[in-house]
């Protein structure tokens, strides 16, 4: 699902939850410790409010959580926070959290406390009236209550306490659903479920070719049509690697393409025909609109690619994959890029 001092973002840092940019997380989808056989594995969709900690400003907020229980009272969760838009900022993030957990009434409600990192995105207007992509990482503290309302369904409140050192202080409380993916129906007391089979690898040798939008994360968020080529390998259960040609269009104040490699966590779900994913790595690109000086020994750069994937099995050799992608600069023309392909694949 990220991390330097200065960041933009897409239409909505800050986005509002009908823009079609809130796709960029709705994969998050995420998956934390996706090595393991893990037991429960709930993904939540919430909505809600946001205040700053002095009650200057408020908005709203919106947060999608991906949780996995080790053991009836320790969890951990990777979750993508929206907090919404005040005057000057647009500020969203991944929250990577560990939580102790209370389950009573035979599981069927539970109550937990977390506390983690997370790491911002925060566009800003600068003073010359230029935008600013901020990028840092806060403390976040949180508590949440969960009844689960059926063998599948629960209703969660939470409340996030966010508390970088120099910038705002945020307290957000949204209330949402969720669905639980574990194998075995949910609440069984003592057991919370099972982890998908274990295989070689989740993924298969596949190659994707994508088309989609590329958006800059300035206050006006120039878009373009965006176009790329992934070749997906799987290695262990949970480990995929990708090597990636990207062309991210010509939205005017960038024009950048390039070649990325990232390593992978994966997971799958619905007898392996779903999977999810999130990746890192380095994105090695020109700049058309910014190129090096003449005195520099090559016009490439790096920046740090932090995306989320997921994909849907059409038959034993083809698949649909959603990716989305996020473009960390160091000068303040930080992308988002949507893309949907295609792909064929090799069984094993």
């Amino acid at each position: 699902m990220t991390m330097l001092p200065f960041s933009h973002r897409t239409p909505g840092h800050g986005i509002n939850p009908l823009n079609p940019c809130m796709n960029r997380y709705l994969a998050a989808i995420l998956l934390v410790c996706a090595g393991c056989p893990l037991p429960a594995q709930e993904l939540s969709l919430l909505g809600g409010t946001m205040r700053t900690a002095d009650s200057t400003y408020s908005s709203y907020s919106w947060q999608l959580d991906y949780r996995q229980d080790f053991y009836k009272n320790l969890a951990a969760s990777v979750a993508y926070i929206n907090e919404g838009h005040v005057p000057g900022h647009h500020r969203d993030g991944t929250a990577f959290q560990a939580w102790g957990r209370l389950p009573f009434l035979k599981d069927r409600v539970a109550v937990a406390l977390g506390l983690g990192a997370y790491y911002y995105y925060d566009t800003q207007l600068l003073p010359t009236g230029a935008t600013g992509n901020i990028h840092g990482t806060a403390p976040i503290f949180s508590a949440t209550a969960t009844g689960y309302l059926s063998n599948r369904w629960h209703i969660r409140v939470l409340l996030n306490h966010i508390r970088p050192a120099s910038e705002m202080k945020v307290n957000t409380v949204v209330l949402g659903v969720g669905y639980w993916f574990g194998r075995e129906e949910k609440p069984i007391p003592g057991k919370l479920g099972h982890g998908p089979d274990e295989k070689v690898a989740v993924s298969e040798a596949e190659f994707t070719v994508f088309a989609g939008q590329s958006v800059v994360n300035t206050f006006f968020s120039p878009a373009a049509r965006a176009y790329a080529m992934e070749y997906r390998h799987g290695f262990t259960p949970h480990i995929d690697w990708t090597a990636s040609l990207i062309y991210e269009g010509n939205p005017q104040i960038v024009r950048r393409s390039g070649f990325a490699t990232q390593a992978w966590a994966v997971n799958t779900f619905f007898d392996d025909r779903f999977t999810v994913g999130i990746g890192f790595g380095p994105y090695f690109y020109i700049d058309q609109k910014h190129p090096e000086p003449a005195s520099s020994s090559s016009p490439a750069k790096i920046a740090p690619l932090a995306s989320i994937t997921l994909s849907q099995r059409l038959s034993d050799h083809w698949i649909a994959r959603l990716n989305f992608h996020r473009v960390t600069s160091s000068y303040n023309r930080d992308a988002d890029i949507f893309l949907l392909g295609l792909g064929y694949r090799w069984p094993r």
